[in-house]
C-alpha cells in the first residue's frame, strides 16, 4: 500500500494514514469514507504539520455531512488547506464575544533537533507524543520528556516542542479546543508568539 511506503526523502517516519467514518446512506451501516490523503505543509526549521480534521463548532454538526463538507472544502475555516491552530466559530464577525469555534486535530512531524518556537494558543490541547522522544516546554523553564503514548493537557499555557534526538524524527498529534478567554494575574490572555 501507498500509505505505508517510507517517503521517498527517507528522513523519518512512515507518512501517516487517516481515515474517517461516516454511513452508507442506503444501509445506514457504518463506512469508511473515500477522502483524500493528509496534505503537509513545511514548518521551516522544525518540520512539517497537518490538518487531520477540523470543525467550525463544537458540539460538532454531523447532520447531511456538514463537518465533512467544511473540511473537504477549500474556502471554508474547517478546510484541510487551512493552518489556524484555533478554528474561528462560522459567526465570529457577529459574535465574537461567544462565539469559540471547533475542534482542530493536527499532526506535527518534528525534525530530528528541531526546537520550536514559544507560543500560546487560547485552548486547550490533547497534545500525544506517537513517534520518537519531544521535550515539551514552558515558559517557567520546566520541561517533561514525552515518550510514546505520552501526552501533556495543555491549558493555554506557553509552550513549545524540541525534537529530543538529533538523528530520529517525532511525531505528535494535538486535538485543539478552543476555550473561553480568561484571566492571570488581572490580565486577559491572548495568542501570542515568540519567534
Amino acid at each position: 500500500m501507498a500509505g505505508d511506503s517510507i517517503r521517498s526523502d527517507q528522513r523519518g517516519p512512515r507518512s501517516v494514514r487517516r481515515y474517517i467514518t461516516g454511513h452508507d446512506p442506503s444501509t445506514g451501516q457504518s463506512i469508511y469514507l473515500e477522502v483524500p490523503e493528509l496534505k503537509y505543509s513545511q514548518v521551516p526549521g522544525f518540520g512539517e504539520a497537518s490538518r487531520s480534521f477540523a470543525t467550525t463548532q463544537l458540539p460538532a454538526n454531523l447532520d447531511g455531512d456538514s463537518d465533512l463538507k467544511a473540511y473537504l472544502s477549500k474556502d471554508t475555516t474547517a478546510s484541510s488547506t487551512r493552518g489556524e491552530i484555533i478554528v474561528p466559530a462560522e459567526d465570529f464577525v457577529r459574535y465574537p464575544e461567544t462565539a469559540l469555534g471547533g475542534a482542530n486535530i493536527v499532526n506535527l512531524s518534528i525534525d530530528p533537533g528541531a526546537i520550536g518556537h514559544m507560543h500560546r494558543t487560547i485552548s486547550l490541547d490533547i497534545s500525544t507524543c506517537i513517534e520518537g522522544e519531544v521535550i515539551h516546554e514552558l515558559d517557567s523553564g520546566q520541561r517533561v520528556l514525552l515518550k510514546s503514548g505520552d501526552h501533556i493537557i495543555q491549558r493555554a499555557t506557553m509552550h513549545r516542542w524540541i525534537n529530543a534526538s538529533d538523528t530520529v524524527q517525532a511525531r505528535v498529534l494535538a486535538v485543539v479546543l478552543p476555550c473561553s478567554t480568561f484571566q492571570v494575574q488581572g490580565k486577559s490572555l491572548q495568542e501570542e508568539h515568540m519567534f
